[in-house]
Protein backbone atom coordinates (compact mmCIF):
# COMPACT_ATOMS: atom_id res chain seq x y z
CA UNK A 1 0.00 0.00 0.00
CA UNK A 2 1.30 3.37 -0.87
CA UNK A 3 1.49 5.51 2.20
CA UNK A 4 1.69 8.82 0.57
CA UNK A 5 -1.07 8.09 -1.91
CA UNK A 6 -3.70 6.83 1.10
CA UNK A 7 -2.97 10.51 2.88
CA UNK A 8 -4.20 11.92 -0.08
CA UNK A 9 -6.31 10.01 -3.02
CA UNK A 10 -9.58 9.87 -1.99
CA UNK A 11 -10.31 7.57 -4.52
CA UNK A 12 -8.21 5.10 -3.14
CA UNK A 13 -9.47 5.45 0.20
CA UNK A 14 -13.05 4.89 -1.45
CA UNK A 15 -11.61 1.75 -2.43
CA UNK A 16 -9.98 0.66 1.38
CA UNK A 17 -13.04 2.03 2.99
CA UNK A 18 -15.75 0.08 0.79
CA UNK A 19 -14.07 -3.02 0.58
CA UNK A 20 -15.09 -3.36 4.48
CA UNK A 21 -18.15 -5.35 4.95
CA UNK A 22 -20.63 -2.44 6.13
CA UNK A 23 -21.16 -3.38 9.48
CA UNK A 24 -17.67 -3.34 10.74
CA UNK A 25 -16.74 -0.02 9.14
CA UNK A 26 -17.38 1.62 12.73
CA UNK A 27 -15.66 -0.68 14.44
CA UNK A 28 -12.64 0.21 11.58
CA UNK A 29 -13.34 3.81 12.39
CA UNK A 30 -12.57 3.57 16.01
CA UNK A 31 -9.55 0.77 15.47
CA UNK A 32 -7.70 4.05 14.02
CA UNK A 33 -9.03 6.00 16.50
CA UNK A 34 -7.83 3.87 19.20
CA UNK A 35 -4.23 3.56 17.36
CA UNK A 36 -3.58 7.58 18.84
CA UNK A 37 -4.58 6.66 22.68
CA UNK A 38 -1.62 6.57 24.07
CA UNK A 39 -0.03 9.22 21.89
CA UNK A 40 -2.96 12.64 23.00
CA UNK A 41 -5.14 13.30 25.91
CA UNK A 42 -8.47 11.66 23.62
CA UNK A 43 -11.73 14.01 24.06
CA UNK A 44 -14.44 12.10 26.14
CA UNK A 45 -16.20 13.17 23.18
CA UNK A 46 -14.50 10.79 21.38
CA UNK A 47 -14.45 7.93 23.80
CA UNK A 48 -17.89 8.23 24.24
CA UNK A 49 -18.10 7.70 20.43
CA UNK A 50 -15.97 4.33 21.24
CA UNK A 51 -18.76 3.13 23.60
CA UNK A 52 -21.70 3.92 20.82
CA UNK A 53 -19.68 1.88 18.18
CA UNK A 54 -19.35 -1.11 20.19
CA UNK A 55 -22.93 -1.51 20.70
CA UNK A 56 -25.28 -1.46 17.54
CA UNK A 57 -28.30 -0.89 19.07
CA UNK A 58 -26.48 2.52 19.79
CA UNK A 59 -25.21 3.81 16.58
CA UNK A 60 -27.85 6.32 16.01
CA UNK A 61 -26.57 7.97 18.81
CA UNK A 62 -23.60 8.96 16.80
CA UNK A 63 -25.94 12.07 15.13
CA UNK A 64 -25.60 13.90 18.78
CA UNK A 65 -21.69 12.39 19.17
CA UNK A 66 -20.82 13.91 16.00
CA UNK A 67 -22.31 17.02 16.98
CA UNK A 68 -20.19 16.68 20.29
CA UNK A 69 -16.73 16.23 18.80
CA UNK A 70 -17.86 19.42 16.03
CA UNK A 71 -17.98 21.60 19.04
CA UNK A 72 -15.12 19.98 20.62
CA UNK A 73 -12.85 21.04 17.20
CA UNK A 74 -14.88 24.37 17.40
CA UNK A 75 -13.69 25.46 21.13
CA UNK A 76 -10.65 23.68 20.94
CA UNK A 77 -8.49 24.94 18.04
CA UNK A 78 -5.39 24.42 19.82
CA UNK A 79 -5.80 20.45 19.99
CA UNK A 80 -3.77 18.73 17.84
CA UNK A 81 -3.63 17.09 15.69
CA UNK A 82 -6.94 18.53 14.20
CA UNK A 83 -7.44 15.26 11.47
CA UNK A 84 -7.72 12.82 14.99
CA UNK A 85 -10.83 14.84 15.78
CA UNK A 86 -11.70 14.94 11.90
CA UNK A 87 -11.07 11.58 11.92
CA UNK A 88 -13.51 10.96 14.52
CA UNK A 89 -16.79 13.40 13.06
CA UNK A 90 -16.13 10.46 9.97
CA UNK A 91 -16.76 7.72 11.95
CA UNK A 92 -19.50 9.29 13.96
CA UNK A 93 -20.69 10.11 10.47
CA UNK A 94 -20.42 6.58 9.15
CA UNK A 95 -21.72 5.05 12.23
CA UNK A 96 -24.91 6.85 12.43
CA UNK A 97 -25.21 6.50 8.81
CA UNK A 98 -25.26 2.53 9.33
CA UNK A 99 -28.28 3.07 11.97
CA UNK A 100 -30.34 3.43 9.36
CA UNK A 101 -31.76 6.43 10.94
CA UNK A 102 -33.42 9.34 8.47
CA UNK A 103 -31.31 12.32 7.36
CA UNK A 104 -28.23 10.45 6.89
CA UNK A 105 -24.70 11.94 6.22
CA UNK A 106 -22.92 12.10 3.48
CA UNK A 107 -22.34 8.84 1.52
CA UNK A 108 -18.89 9.74 0.89
CA UNK A 109 -17.91 10.57 4.87
CA UNK A 110 -15.90 6.97 5.02
CA UNK A 111 -13.73 7.69 2.34
CA UNK A 112 -11.87 10.35 4.30
CA UNK A 113 -11.16 7.91 7.02
CA UNK A 114 -8.08 6.18 5.43
CA UNK A 115 -6.82 9.60 4.55
CA UNK A 116 -7.32 11.09 7.97
CA UNK A 117 -5.80 8.26 9.71
CA UNK A 118 -2.39 8.60 7.62
CA UNK A 119 -2.12 12.37 8.16
CA UNK A 120 -3.02 11.74 12.00
CA UNK A 121 -0.18 9.43 12.29
CA UNK A 122 1.90 11.48 9.76
CA UNK A 123 1.96 14.18 12.40
CA UNK A 124 3.42 12.53 14.91
CA UNK A 125 6.38 11.32 12.63
CA UNK A 126 6.43 8.49 14.51
CA UNK A 127 6.51 5.41 12.35
CA UNK A 128 5.36 2.56 14.70
CA UNK A 129 2.05 4.64 14.58
CA UNK A 130 1.83 4.86 11.05
CA UNK A 131 2.85 1.25 10.43
CA UNK A 132 0.03 0.35 12.70
CA UNK A 133 -2.45 2.13 10.66
CA UNK A 134 -1.64 0.86 7.58
CA UNK A 135 -1.79 -2.42 9.35
CA UNK A 136 -5.25 -2.22 10.08
CA UNK A 137 -6.43 -0.69 7.06
CA UNK A 138 -4.58 -3.52 5.15
CA UNK A 139 -6.73 -5.85 7.08
CA UNK A 140 -9.95 -5.32 4.83
CA UNK A 141 -7.86 -3.75 2.19
CA UNK A 142 -7.12 -5.89 -0.80
CA UNK A 143 -4.56 -4.38 -2.70
CA UNK A 144 -5.35 -5.40 -6.69
CA UNK A 145 -3.52 -3.52 -9.67
CA UNK A 146 -5.68 -0.69 -9.69
CA UNK A 147 -4.80 0.19 -6.10
CA UNK A 148 -1.06 1.36 -7.22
Amino acid sequence: MDIEKVKTDIELGKRIFESVPSKFRPGLGTSLLMTFDNSIKVPTEVTELYEIVEDEKKWSEAHQQFSKIRLFLLTHKRFAPKTFLLLAEKVAKVTYNLSGYPAPFDKDSGWYIPSLAMQTAHSFKDKILADEVIRILGIYYKADTNAR
